[in-house]
């Protein structure tokens, strides 16, 4: 699966891509994003669980998933997976794959519970590609793109298509409303760029969708605590700013103003914290990537690059309370399966320093 820009991204692109994509993407830069590293020991108030994906064991898949604590510590296969996400309880872990066997014939979504050591169990097999959405807040529930369908995925296997266009239609993004079971996705009407795409919010049970944008370059939607900010551009320039909307479609407002070149084509949410006041998301463009934090605290919004001038870095997660962001930092690797320039790292705020958590992995989750 290419790795695409903002343009026709189907969602958060370190959730989307291919492992082999994902690394070309990585592949991109120039060098390290950060001059001090200092020990994982050092990351404050690290709690929780931490999952990421590193080169296979095995010649039937292409990575591995590994939970860790949150510092990096004690890390311990799972199995074969990637991408992966933890639920928000840590209890779980859900992990697209595609075995060499299976490669013709589409993918599954397979579900680890955590501190057991049995084999994964299957929930969902696919003939299409499928795309690891997010999980629901309260863990019981996964949404996954499967082929131009919404489809939401109970923990016992029960899987339910809430939205699904025409044929040849795409969907964007999607995310669940924080506490809540509704979700907010982006269906475009062609797989083109340039196709209209529009906002739509619909229950998980299903049922009839609301559409609550109207201008044809509205996607990559996230559902936060106080809204939805999503990446929408202007029919003039075609390059993506994050704004914000109400639910229910009232009060759409720019937030970023960034000034964006190619090879980007612009910004995507990626994660809030608990209190809505801290954004974490991504600079996207053609075979790179910068992370980007994005101060929601006050009335004048401040978005800036976190970590070097010109570093490729994925943002993954961002922290309950907004001090920590978890990246994929890479450099410059000599083939697409190299993981040698690849490492999960956690970042302060201020992004003045990293903390290596995992050398050689990449593509992280944390619980919580």
């Amino acid at each position: 699966m290419r790795v695409i820009g903002v343009s026709r991204s189907r969602s958060r692109p370190w959730l989307a891509c291919a492992a082999s994509a994902c690394l070309a993407l990585l592949g991109a830069g120039t060098g390290a994003g950060y001059g001090q590293t200092v020990p994982a020991a050092g990351v404050a108030g690290a709690a929780g669980l931490l999952t990421y994906i590193t080169p296979a064991t095995s010649a039937n898949t292409s990575t591995d998933v590994v939970l860790a604590n949150a510092n990096g510590s004690d890390p311990q296969t799972l199995g074969p997976g990637g991408p992966a996400v933890l639920a928000p309880n840590g209890k779980f872990v859900a992990a697209v794959t595609s075995t060499a066997a299976q490669a013709s014939h589409g993918s599954s979504l397979i579900l680890y519970t955590v501190g057991k050591k049995s084999a994964p169990r299957t929930l969902e097999k696919t003939a299409d590609q499928l795309t690891l959405v997010a999980w629901s807040a309260d863990s019981s529930e996964i949404a996954v793109i499967d082929g131009d369908a919404l489809v939401v995925v109970s923990r016992g296997g029960v899987a339910r298509t809430v939205s699904t266009g025409p044929a040849g239609t795409a969907i964007t993004g999607a995310s669940f409303e924080p506490n809540s079971q509704r979700l907010v996705y982006a269906l475009a009407s062609s797989l083109l760029v340039g196709a209209p795409v529009n906002l739509y919010t619909v229950a998980a049970s299903g049922g009839s969708a609301t559409e609550i944008t109207h201008n044809g370059y509205s996607q990559n939607p996230l559902w936060g605590p106080n809204g939805i900010v999503f990446s929408r551009a202007t029919a003039k320039d075609q390059v993506y700013q994050l704004w914000f909307i109400e639910a229910n479609g009232h009060d759409a407002e720019p937030l970023t103003h960034v000034a964006i070149s190619s090879p980007f084509s612009g910004l995507e949410p990626i994660a809030f914290s608990q209190n809505g006041k801290h954004l974490l998301a991504n600079l996207i463009g053609q075979n790179t990537a910068q992370a980007w934090v994005v101060d929601l605290s006050t009335k004048h919004v401040v978005a800036r690059e976190l970590g070097a001038p010109g570093a490729v870095t994925i943002g993954n997660a961002i922290s309950a309370d907004g001090k920590r962001i978890l990246l994929t930092n890479g450099y410059s690797s000599l083939s697409d399966d190299d993981f040698s320039g690849l490492s999960v790292e956690a970042v302060p705020w201020s992004g003045v320093s990293s903390t290596l958590l995992a050398a050689h992995g990449a593509f992280a989750s944390w619980s919580g």
